[in-house]
């Protein structure tokens, strides 16, 4: 059987193993969550996300997400909030010959409600041809684009995305990001994570339009420093690609601790 481990995508045996995949009963109610995250690691935005209480983690932040199938109202709330763009919206009733499914999509240049466009499976392979009934770009997706699509009933189980469309521009883009931001491509801009100039272009080149889009692309700013040394410079380099000021770009979301502390601090006994 494949497994995640092996080919980096999970089989449906493994989703539908996992306590997340709603029952036919339930997909004839409409929308439905459907979550494939299905390996133990620490995460839970998306139980804080639903305010139905539709997905429980549990006391233990390792723990994998549990669907409340009679809970969830396919909101799609969850969807954007899911840092593994793990988590969907699937509506197998939305009409008589085809299902909706709702999808995470961090690339530009976005699609046009009504456009047709290729619709793909997991493992990024086109499967059928969908058309755009939704583009959600709202605040509340923190720069996340949310996609719905209309596709043929009998790939609900399979569409997870849509091909990327063309950038024609990609080549001029690159020429004005090197022109405007005086940086080497070899020069490390978040030096924690040894980030370098030509990573942030190409986070940028591949549709990074945030300082949280580029990193989670290249890792830039989850270091010690939590981003203080290098976020002013991304910034720049963010405004010289897309010609936002500085004031225009959202800033980053800070983790706890914001700054090293000591173990002591974090409970250890004050006289070790």
């Amino acid at each position: 059987m494949n497994t995640i481990l092996q080919n980096a995508y999970p089989s449906i045996e493994e989703i539908a193993g996992c306590n997340c995949f709603p029952s036919d009963e339930r997909f004839l109610r409409g929308s439905v969550a459907v979550i494939e995250c299905i390996q133990e690691i620490p995460c839970n935005p998306c139980e804080a996300a639903c305010k139905h209480g539709a997905i429980e983690i549990g006391n233990s932040i390792t723990n994998r997400p549990v669907l409340k199938e009679d809970l969830c109202t396919g909101c799609g709330a969850c969807v954007s909030k899911c840092p593994g763009l793990a988590i969907f919206i699937v509506n197998r009733e939305y009409n008589e010959k085809e299902a909706a499914v709702t999808f995470p999509h961090e690339y530009l240049p976005l699609p046009k409600k009504g456009q047709e466009v290729d619709a793909v499976n997991r493992t990024g392979n086109i499967v059928c041809k969908g058309i755009v009934i939704q583009v959600n770009n709202s605040a509340n997706n923190d720069c996340t684009t949310v996609i719905t699509l209309a596709i043929p009933k009998e790939y609900a189980n399979e569409v997870r995305g849509m091909k990327r469309l063309d950038r024609e521009d990609a080549k001029a883009l690159h020429e004005c990001i090197c022109n405007k931001t005086g940086n080497t491509d070899d020069t490390i801009v978040c030096r924690c994570e040894e980030v370098t100039s030509q990573q942030i272009k190409d986070a940028i080149l591949d549709g990074a339009v945030s300082l949280t889009g580029i990193k989670r692309r290249t890792r830039a700013g989850m270091g010690l420093c939590q981003g203080r040394t290098c976020q002013k410079i991304i910034s720049r380099m963010l405004c010289g690609m897309t010609g936002l000021t500085e004031d225009k770009i959202d800033p980053d979301t800070a983790r706890p601790p914001v700054k090293p502390v000591s173990i002591a601090v974090l409970g250890g006994d004050e006289n070790d």
